[in-house]
Parts: C-alpha cells; structure tokens; sequence
C-alpha cells in the first residue's frame, strides 16, 4: 500500500522536475499553441499553477464521506468549461512573470499540504468534494504527470516526468479501470498507458506496444475502449 508520505514526496519530485525544465522554456514560446487544442503553452504552465493551487483550497472534513480516485476523476469531464476558464484567467495573472507566479503557488500550496499532512490520512474538502489526503494527492500527481507529457513538445525534449510519478500514475489508472469494470490489468508500459488513459493516444497503441496485460494470460485482454479515457 502507497503511504501519504511516499504520495507527498512523489508529488515534490515531480513538480521539482517540472519547475526545472519550465526555465527552458522561453518567452517567445509561451504565446505559441501546446499540444492542447485551444491552451497556449503559458495556458498550459498556468494549468501546473491551478493544479497545486487545489491543494491550498483543501481543508479537513473528517466527517464527510469520501470520493474514490475514480469518482473524483470522473466529475472533470462535466466541469470542461470552468476549468478552461479559470486556467485562462490564472494565465492572465501571471503573465508579467509566469515562473515567479508559479513559485508563489507551488509555495502555498506545499506548505499548506505539509500541515495537512500532520494530522495523517484526515478527509479534506477539495473544490471537486471529500477525498481521502492521500487520494487528493494522488489527483495532484496525476495532473502533473499528465500536462508533463503534454509540455515535452514545447519543451523538444524528453517529457518531464519523474520515474516514481509515472509508475504511480500509471497503477493508479490500472485501479481506476478496475473500480469502474472489476477488470485487473497489469502494466508494462506505463507511458503509453498513461498517454492513452488521459487521452493522448489510442487504444491500438496499447495493444501493438503490448502496454497491458491481463492478470490471467489465459484471460486475453480486455479491450477497453469503451471507457477510454478515465479523465
């Protein structure tokens, strides 16, 4: 089982190395298009922003009753248009400084998850509803894995993801596809998998790069189109 701290410390290495590779990217690219249809890549850098800034709105609810990762996950796709919103409007207010806007986020935000994560695996209250600590954080991870993949073309270099990150992630939507169908798959390739989870690639990708596999090879793999992608 993966600890809130391993989750905490994972999510610290994996914004580290964004942060890092952010300085790469230079002002004349910020206005230029992301792999994103409709966000710039500033659009995109602001997006990191609103990611960790979730973490600052959490505040404990040990009273209420928890969402999964799966439920949570889910409710992104019926709230499309607010989060364009809202990341247009951050990438406004960073514009004269983007990487100084993002430091003050990221600051905010891992300082109030260090308190949060005094009082252990406590139920918060997220913008999206309660989730377990660990959980939320989870969220976090997943979101900065997923727009790492999706700066790697502005960046002409490898996508910045951290190792660790990416085979949490990658399990992580391995779980998702279990709570939503009760099908287990295991993981072999965790980019692709998660490029194709999260909507980046198709599921032939999985199936020619042999991505997955069921737990039972005698089973065969289940195809799962139908419930692609999980956010």
């Amino acid at each position: 089982m993966v600890t809130l701290t391993r989750y905490c410390d994972e999510l610290r290495d994996q914004w580290d190395l964004l942060r890092e590779r952010l300085d790469d990217v230079g002002s004349d690219v910020l206005a230029t298009p992301s792999s994103l249809p409709g966000w710039t890549v500033g659009d995109l850098m602001a997006h990191l922003g609103r990611a960790l800034d979730a973490i600052t709105a959490c505040e404990p609810d040990p009273s209420a009753e928890p969402l999964s990762v799966a439920d949570y996950l889910s409710s992104y796709a019926a709230d499309a248009d607010r989060i364009d919103r809202v990341t247009r409007e951050m990438s406004q207010q960073i514009a004269d400084d983007p990487l100084a806007g993002l430091d003050a986020v990221a600051e905010r935000a891992f300082a109030h998850l260090d308190a949060l994560a005094q009082q252990g695996d406590v139920v918060v209250r997220g913008r999206r509803g309660a989730i377990k600590l660990p959980d939320f954080v989870l969220t976090r991870l997943i979101e900065l894995v997923v727009h790492g993949y999706d700066l790697a073309p502005a960046l002409a270099a490898p996508a910045p993801v951290d190792a660790g990150a990416r085979q949490l992630v990658a399990q992580a939507f391995a779980q998702v596809v279990a709570d939503r169908t009760g099908v287990t798959v295991l993981v072999d390739d965790a980019a692709v998998w998660i490029r194709v989870a999260s909507g980046r690639g198709t599921w032939d990708e999985v199936t020619t790069s042999q991505a997955l596999r069921p737990e039972f090879l005698s089973d065969g793999l289940t195809d799962l189109r139908s419930i692609l992608p999980l956010l």
